[in-house]
């Protein structure tokens, strides 16, 4: 299953004007295929090629693959610049085209723009994807670090 904020290696197995549309096989039910827009496709992309992508959601809710990297996967906590506030929350730079929303229910304090945040990445409630700056939950336990390790 493809899911939102995730790095997957997939299949080209169809050419259109507008790009390629990827799938973990040739096989699978349209809803599984995911597009690639033609501006991320590398030049020699043929049918058949492995490329590893990064999905999301587009302004209309529906699944996309990106080449860029974003600056955190799902589940995955970092430091993210505030670009913009409004009145639902601040957009986020992550290192993608599209900006990710904080809401203001996820923020523990105000922020304004070019404050710099540690935020985690996760699917809301309608499966889009956006952060939080409640981090503890998303910290992980098992750090190969020790007290008084130098």
């Amino acid at each position: 299953m493809l899911e939102a904020g995730t790095v997957r290696k997939l299949k080209i197995i169809k050419i259109v004007e507008f790009g390629v549309y990827l799938a973990e096989e040739e096989k699978e039910k349209e809803k599984e295929k995911v597009l690639l827009p033609k501006k991320q496709v590398p030049e020699e992309a043929k049918v058949g090629d492995f490329l590893e992508v990064f999905l999301y959601k587009d302004s209309e809710d529906r699944l996309i693959a990106t080449t860029a990297r974003p600056k955190l996967l799902l589940h995955e906590v970092a430091l993210l610049r505030v670009k913009d506030t409004s009145r639902i929350g601040a957009f986020m730079d992550w290192g993608l085209e599209k900006d990710v929303l904080l809401p203001f229910h996820e923020q523990t304090k105000k922020v304004k723009a070019g404050d710099e945040v540690l935020c985690a990445l996760y699917l809301d409630k309608s499966g889009r994807l956006a952060v939080t700056m409640n981090v503890y939950p998303y910290l992980r336990k098992d750090s190969p670090y020790h007290k008084d390790d130098r």
